[in-house]
């Protein structure tokens, strides 16, 4: 790890107590966020992300050919082509190249490569003066700050500390104007295009059928940088190279609207080889208005590498447009600083462990509250989340897992020794449990109150529980007659059995019958979260052979976490075992959501179970792993409608992680809270006394934090939570 890099304990407190973050982060990311959505008209992204991830991965299975035709055809029109193995080799060649040239200056465009190598400390010990003339850049190379975000690398400076920042540069004072700031620095900036003697660049694609490399920007530094001085210098990942024009238009499609919501950037050049004229008795020379001599170095720098590992190659795939920070719920609570290292962001945590070792990796890595939201939003098709977390298992399995953490996982490996702890829990909570169902204790986190335990757990109630007959008028559903068997999930079971108990009363009700398969335990999405991967591999089959053994057609969860860890998750788990692996698909096919299951099962002939706006108002919070992994959209809200007749009031960032992430939100508490406090506001806006979810460890989240905002200010809003499950049924048995 870098010396100049500070631990991410310290930079994760370092974000925490930086008081103008907050509000910087929000000022951006939020209009990244909006002008993405609106540039992509229906169903585009999907066909463009699709076609792109075929061609990016045809680039890779051929790229040694593709790099030797790229280096062929460059140096056929005059530029030469340089390989670098590591960062140390990298620098070495640009030093080179400046002391046989008697470089003095060089200027500088936006590039996370020459930030990967750490090029200009290196060039500055060797008295080479490096001016960086990308706005943010230059921000940060006279803040002494180095970048927050992939292309908008000072998003975590306001304008009011820009200009304090020129105030100082300038020695006149300047508004924090953002037009005028501008302006101060394309006329401090403009000398050094004209004095330097050597340009450095990065690089977004490389055409193999040309040895074209290409340039994407919107300030046109890029184009002063390439042009002006006597030698342009650009270094690119061997993996941005495609074989052809029509690769490279596929990236352009995507590239801008996906980083800045662009159709198409200011400025995107195409430059093949130095600048060249033959308008002189058609003899070719070079050198006209643009450099005389071109350098392209192809960095390794761990590529080679990530390449053959099959569970990180897709990495490679990567366009650099940082959509997925702009996504995520932590960097948007912390910032890239905390997130990242040099790369940051969630696709940062994989290149991090890959150019910087597994360790740089290791603290930002827990970070990720598994929403899976920057998958949904990658032009490349990453599947960022699990690779994230096979950086987590690749760190659990070399350094361990803390021992209290280890510890209390441990206590899911059998349900029958789990509850017996759980029961001496009951009688141990005594003394601190409120009449509110929260605990009243001296420890745990002061923004969420902490869930008391009921008196029986969703397996001892369902054993005395006696069937509800149909519910008259509701006659025709999808599942009548049949058996549904529930499968709750650890929470409902252990803290909400109201919700199992709703479940069943909703499929009787529409003149389903209930099974409980009282063998049902964890999934294992607990102990494999927290990156213990041979741990959840004895829970997941224990869950697959007792949804092989239910009786009835469907398996029904309350859940969609661990729905997704059954249908998607354990897809991954078993993947080097075949028997395990059909398996798992079996009984994946098995299992649905509740409300998935509702908005197939739930529409009687006899149409809506209430009048329109008869029911209750409420606003809808879309689970994580619900929207962004299940693609479940509307269904929640339409089943409120037709079956409860309620009305919606919409809450801002609706799909949004509430913050819970499991154990993240007892590893981080402060961020964790960062992102309810977000959650909260737009809860609070839309005036709603009532929010509707489907997964349990939301509501464990959101109630808790309601709860303990209540105790903090009498004053607060504090809508109730519920399950979709316990509204409806209410409701269905209400209209019976």
């Amino acid at each position: 790890m870098s010396s100049t890099i500070a631990p991410f304990k310290e930079r994760l407190k370092h974000a925490l107590e930086n008081p103008n973050l907050e509000q910087a982060l929000e000022r951006a990311l939020g209009a990244f966020r909006e002008r993405r959505a609106a540039s992509f008209a229906l169903g585009e992204f999907t066909r463009l992300r699709d076609d792109l991830v075929q061609r990016k991965n045809d680039a890779l299975d051929h790229l040694p050919e593709l790099i030797q035709q790229f280096k062929e055809e460059a140096e056929k029109v005059g530029a030469e082509v340089h390989f670098a193995k590591d960062a140390e080799e990298a620098r070495h060649i640009v030093a080179r190249l400046a002391k046989e040239r008697g470089v003095q200056l060089a200027v500088k465009t936006k590039s996370m490569a020459t930030e990967e190598i750490e090029l200009n400390p290196f060039l500055e010990e060797r008295g080479i003066r490096v001016v960086e003339t990308d706005l943010g850049e230059w921000i940060l190379q006279l803040g002494k700050d180095h970048p927050s975000h992939l292309i908008a690398p000072a998003i975590h400076w306001r304008r009011e500390e820009v200009a304090e920042l020129f105030s100082k540069v300038t020695g006149e004072p300047q508004a924090p104007i953002i037009a005028d700031l501008v302006k101060v620095a394309r006329k401090q900036l403009r000398q050094a295009f004209i004095d330097a003697d050597m340009g450095i660049t990065g690089g977004n694609i490389g055409i193999a059928e040309s040895g074209t490399i290409v340039l994407v920007t919107n300030e046109g530094n890029a184009d002063l940088v390439t042009t002006l001085p006597p030698i342009h210098v650009a270094i690119i990942g061997v993996e941005k190279i495609v074989a052809t024009l029509d690769d490279a238009v596929a990236v352009l499609k995507l590239l801008p609207r996906s980083a800045t919501g662009q159709r198409l950037s200011s400025y995107t050049n195409f430059i093949t080889g130095p600048s060249r004229t033959a308008d002189i008795e058609l003899s070719m020379t070079t050198g006209v208005h643009g450099p005389k001599e071109v350098h392209i170095i192809l960095l390794d720098n761990g590529r080679w590498a990530l390449r053959d590992d099959p569970d990180f190659r897709d990495a490679l795939r990567c366009i650099r447009c940082a959509a997925c920070a702009n996504v995520c719920p932590s960097y948007q609570a912390v910032g890239g600083h905390a997130f990242g290292y040099i790369y940051n962001g969630p696709i940062g945590i994989i290149l991090s462990a890959q150019h910087h070792g597994l360790e740089s990796a290791a603290g930002p890595q827990s970070l990720c509250t598994g929403c899976n939201a920057c998958e949904t939003i990658c032009p490349s098709g990453i599947p960022l989340p699990r690779m994230i977390m096979g950086v987590r298992q690749r760190w659990v399995a070399q350094e361990g897992m803390p021992w209290v953490k280890r510890t209390a996982l441990g206590t899911f490996a059998d349900r029958r020794s789990f509850e017996g702890w759980m029961g001496i829990a009951r009688l141990l909570q005594s003394p601190f449990k409120g009449g509110d169902g929260f605990l009243k204790v001296p420890f745990g986190p002061d923004f969420r109150s902490l869930p008391a335990l009921p008196k029986q757990t969703l397996h001892q109630r369902m054993k005395r529980r006696s069937p509800q007959p149909p519910v008259p008028g509701l006659a025709g559903s999808a599942i009548e007659g049949q058996q549904i068997d529930l499968f709750p999930g650890c929470i409902s079971n252990l803290f909400y059995p109201e919700t199992g108990e709703a479940m069943a009363s909703v499929v009787e009700a529409l003149g389903g019958r209930v099974a409980f398969p009282q063998e049902q335990w964890c999934c294992g999405l607990a102990v494999l979260n927290a990156g213990d991967r041979e741990g959840a591999k004895p829970l997941a089959r224990q869950t697959i052979e007792m949804l092989e053994g239910c009786e009835g057609g469907q398996v029904l969860s309350g859940s969609a976490s661990c729905v997704v860890a059954v249908q998607q998750d354990y897809l991954d788990l078993f993947k080097d075992d075949p028997e395990w692996l059909a398996r798992a698909q079996a009984a994946g096919r098995r299992l649905v959501d509740f409300t998935t299951f509702i908005s197939k099962a739930g529409t009687p002939v006899g149409g809506p179970a209430a009048p329109s706006g008869a029911g209750p108002t409420a606003t809808y919070h879309d689970s994580c792993q619900s929207f962004n992994c299940l693609g479940l959209r509307d269904e929640g809200r339409e089943a409120l409608r037709r079956l409860a007749g309620a009305e919606i009031s919409e809450m801002a960032e609706s799909s949004v992680c509430c913050g819970f992430g499991g154990s993240f939100s007892v590893d981080h508490p402060d961020v964790a809270e960062r992102v309810l406090n977000r959650k909260l506001k737009n809860i609070d806006a839309t005036g709603s006394t009532q929010v509707v979810t489907d997964n349990p460890g939301c509501i464990m989240h959101l109630r808790g934090g309601l709860d303990a905002r209540s105790k903090r200010d009498a004053e607060a809003p504090n809508p109730r939570v519920r399950h979709l499950a316990e509204v409806l049924a209410e409701a269905l048995r209400a209209g019976g």
